[in-house]
């Protein structure tokens, strides 16, 4: 008996742009060449007012895994990106900027570790406009998450975008993209809160940092205001409030909101300590420690509550105590 060749699962690459013309071109040569893969590029061009749309046509014009759609008006990367995936027919989906260059392997990479996850993703070295190499890589600046761990999501995300690939069923999930986070994160929360994420600790993106960029990561930043840690927390408890409305029958999520309500209103932060501490379970073996990993989000919170606490008017004080 014959035996029927193995045919790798369609993965459609969304590709969202923005006068993204100087790097389009390189990044676009990159997707095309990636290995063992079946792909289709889903091209969105956010209303550019630069030649990004004729060189997306002009690629489309000479490969027809190419397809190019353009937005009337420009509607930004949350919504761009939930129309770019939903307009790609594969079972898996990658996430894809304008300005980066892929590893020739990284989607065939991506699918041999993705078992029955919902989210892989790898990591990212830095380069400068050019294309120079920093020497330095997002993992440098971040601990990696990986399992069923949606809170450690919610106070700390490590899962860029343009290094994700995940199932069509996780996106259909998602959606829509709630306001209070971005497309990305909101994406690693639901696959933390599911069927889990795995982290691949090779390099596989090169990840331009310039003026133009459009995310922050990677620049130092300085420290931030008083009020900043009360909007911080405030965020937190958006995401979690979000997450509680899609999964209404999941305790956790409840517990989850009802912990960081009490802590935000002045009460004893130690219930969220307690959810946060659950977690340490969750990671698997070969990841951070994560008895360590939990003290360091306790810490964490900490910090961010008395700062909250402390900026605020005395009357406001006086009025939890």
């Amino acid at each position: 008996m014959l035996s029927v060749p193995h045919s790798p699962p369609l993965v459609s690459i969304a590709l969202c742009v923005h006068n993204g013309g100087g790097y389009l071109r390189e990044q676009m040569e990159s997707l095309l060449a990636q290995s063992e893969s079946r792909i289709e590029i889903v091209a969105l061009d956010d209303a550019s007012t630069d030649r990004s749309a004729a060189v997306l046509h002009e690629f489309a014009a000479r490969d027809p895994r190419v397809r190019v759609f353009g937005n009337a008006r420009n509607l930004g990367p949350q919504c761009s990106f939930e129309r770019a995936m939903s307009l790609g027919r594969g079972d898996f989906i990658a996430l894809s900027d304008q300005d980066d260059i892929w590893h020739p392997q990284k989607l065939e990479k991506l699918l041999a570790v993705i078992g029955d996850h919902d989210l892989a993703y790898c990591d990212s070295q830095y380069i400068d406009a050019d294309g120079a190499p920093s020497g330095r890589r997002i993992s440098d600046d971040l601990d990696m998450a990986r399992g069923q761990v949606p809170l450690r999501l919610v106070c700390s995300n490590s899962v860029s975008g343009h290094a994700a690939l995940l199932r069509r069923s996780l996106f259909e999930a998602a959606r829509p993209f709630p306001d209070e986070v971005f497309h990305d994160w909101w994406l690693a929360i639901r696959a933390a809160a599911g069927n889990g994420l795995i982290y691949l600790d090779e390099p596989l993106v090169r990840f331009r940092r310039h003026d133009g960029a459009i995310t922050g990561l990677g620049r130092r930043r300085g420290r931030p205001l008083p009020d900043r840690h009360r909007a911080w927390l405030e965020q937190r408890r958006s995401i979690l409030a979000a997450l509680h409305r899609r999964l209404r029958d999941d305790a956790d999520q409840a517990r989850w909101l009802g912990a960081l309500d009490d802590a935000l209103s002045g009460g004893s932060p130690w219930p969220l300590f307690r959810e946060l501490w659950r977690e340490r379970e969750a990671a698997p073996p070969g990841s951070r420690p994560a008895m360590l990993d939990a003290l360091r989000l306790h810490l964490r919170f900490v910090r961010k509550l008395r700062r909250a606490r402390a900026a605020r008017p005395p009357a406001a004080r006086d009025a939890v105590r």
